[in-house]
């Protein structure tokens, strides 16, 4: 009786909870509120600031919040001129640059979008930091982190309605059978669910990331450069099977065949790459 009730709430729960992806039109699980994810977000990111340290490179500091600022605009312009703010519910964009020599950066859902020092060794200059905050904003402004929540959540319900269905089983009648089964399910949606919708995010964060680069004003076609220095001399595969993200030259390949899309989003058709940029 329960598992039938839970199973039901499921199906409630997708059949009410569709939205789409700015630009790309995706349709989209999406169970948790706005409100609510931001407020989850500013939890986190208010945690963090506890223990990071912020930069005290004046120069640094200034390129992230003015390169994060104008791309922030030009995408607020180009949404409401479209008749969707609405995707930018519940985001309150803020830029920080942290003394940490991590290559790294991320963005929470809230909008609020940290950078390692360590990555301006390769992001420096304002090109290629608009690619990486392009990228995370995408992540942000598609509501990745209200899906990947939504489908952790569906997911562990799925679990438990399988775990019990088995263990009602000829094949379920010890603990420890069960417990292998649970774990072998969890294993296989990892595998086979989560990992590729993460990489699936990826893709789509790399591709509305360079159609924010254009709105703004930047040079897209910088990208594939920018991931090829990241790569650097390292040896690359394509095996991206058990891996969150993608494989680099996967990226790079998709990334390339993304650009002449994406300068279509460029404002002014006769535009040209400011010197220096």
């Amino acid at each position: 009786m329960k598992k039938n009730i839970l199973l039901s709430l499921i199906i409630l729960v997708i059949l009410n909870a569709c939205g789409t992806a700015a630009f790309t039109g995706r349709k989209q699980l999406l169970v948790y509120s706005d409100e609510s994810v931001a407020a989850l977000s500013d939890q986190s990111y208010t945690e963090f600031m506890q223990t990071a340290v912020i930069s005290d490179d004046a120069m640094d500091t200034e390129m992230v919040r003015s390169v994060g600022n104008r791309m922030v605009v030009a995408l607020t312009e180009y949404l409401s001129g479209i008749g969707r703010p609405d995707y930018l519910s519940g985001l309150e964009w803020e830029f920080k640059l942290v003394d940490d020599p991590a290559v790294n950066a991320f963005c929470l859902p809230n909008g609020k979008i940290v950078l390692f020092e360590g990555l301006l060794a390769f992001a420096d200059n304002p090109n290629h930091l608009a690619i990486v905050i392009g990228h995370e904003m995408a992540h942000a402004v598609a509501r990745h982190g209200n899906e990947r929540m939504s489908q952790q959540a569906l997911l562990q319900s799925a679990g438990q309605i399988a775990t019990q269905v088995f263990s009602q089983t000829k094949y379920g009648q010890n603990s420890q059978t069960v417990e292998l089964f649970a774990k072998t399910f969890a294993f296989g949606t990892n595998v086979g669910v989560v990992l590729p919708f993460s990489r699936k995010h990826e893709y789509e964060a790399d591709r509305i990331g360079l159609y924010i680069m254009a709105l703004a004003g930047y040079d897209i076609y910088q990208t594939p450069l920018f991931w090829e220095k990241m790569m650097g001399d390292k040896k690359s595969s394509s095996f991206d099977f058990l891996s969150t993200h993608p494989a680099d030259t996967k990226r790079i390949a998709a990334i390339s065949e993304s650009l002449d899309e994406a300068a279509k989003y460029y404002r002014d058709p006769e535009y040209t790459i400011p010197a220096g940029n």
